[in-house]
């Protein structure tokens, strides 16, 4: 099973494409347009030396192969969840030199498939004085990588669990903003995940 890294604060690819596309053509669930309009100013990637290895350039060759992301079922009660992680795992691949993303499945070699089953909230941790200071999301998802040219497993993860920590605060508005930024911050942690995984599963294909 694979395990997430421990990530510097870098530009982290999906995250600054989703936050900085402002295109409406579709309607977003309450929460998610409020995530937007509140995490759109407050993150600014800078660039802090990591590299891409497989970033696009435009002198290489034509993509070697062609990836469906499919909309995962989202079986929480955050609503929008799964169009916005949707959203982050096209913005990671859209930088690749080697997959290309599309949108047909008879068009495309991979097939990336799963759910988003189910969040919980199960860590407080308190102050001297017996106050809850800050809380734990654990998100548990269900992916798999396919082979869409001979239906074959790659990749698959069954049970794949995330923890992310976020600030309470007496603002309940506040606290609804640390919440949906670490459950954006999970996404693109995945995201990131589920594109190296992918380019060395790519890399190592007859």
């Amino acid at each position: 099973m694979w395990s997430l890294r421990s990530l510097p604060a870098t530009e982290d690819f999906g995250m600054y494409t989703i936050l900085s596309n402002k295109k409406t053509g579709h309607t977003r669930p309450h929460t998610i347009v409020v995530l937007f309009v509140l995490l759109l100013p407050a993150v600014i990637c800078s660039s802090c030396g990591y590299s891409n290895p497989y970033s696009r350039d435009k002198s290489l060759e034509a993509p070697v192969k062609t990836l469906q992301i499919t909309t995962w079922q989202n079986r929480t009660n955050e609503l929008g969840l799964e169009s916005l992680y949707f959203r982050l795992f096209n913005a990671w691949f859209k930088q690749s030199s080697r997959i290309a993303v599309v949108f047909e499945e008879d068009q495309a070699d991979l097939k990336l498939s799963g759910e988003i089953s189910a969040i919980d909230l199960p860590g407080l941790f308190y102050d001297s004085f017996d106050e809850a200071l800050e809380i734990k999301i654990k998100l548990t998802v269900r992916f798999t990588l396919s082979d869409n040219r001979n239906n074959s497993v790659l990749w698959q993860e069954r049970r794949f669990i995330i923890y992310e920590p976020f600030i309470l605060d007496p603002s309940g508005e506040r606290t609804r903003y640390n919440k949906q930024r670490a459950l954006l911050h999970i996404g693109d942690e995945l995201g990131e995940l589920i594109y190296l995984r992918t380019h060395e599963i790519v890399h190592n294909l007859p």
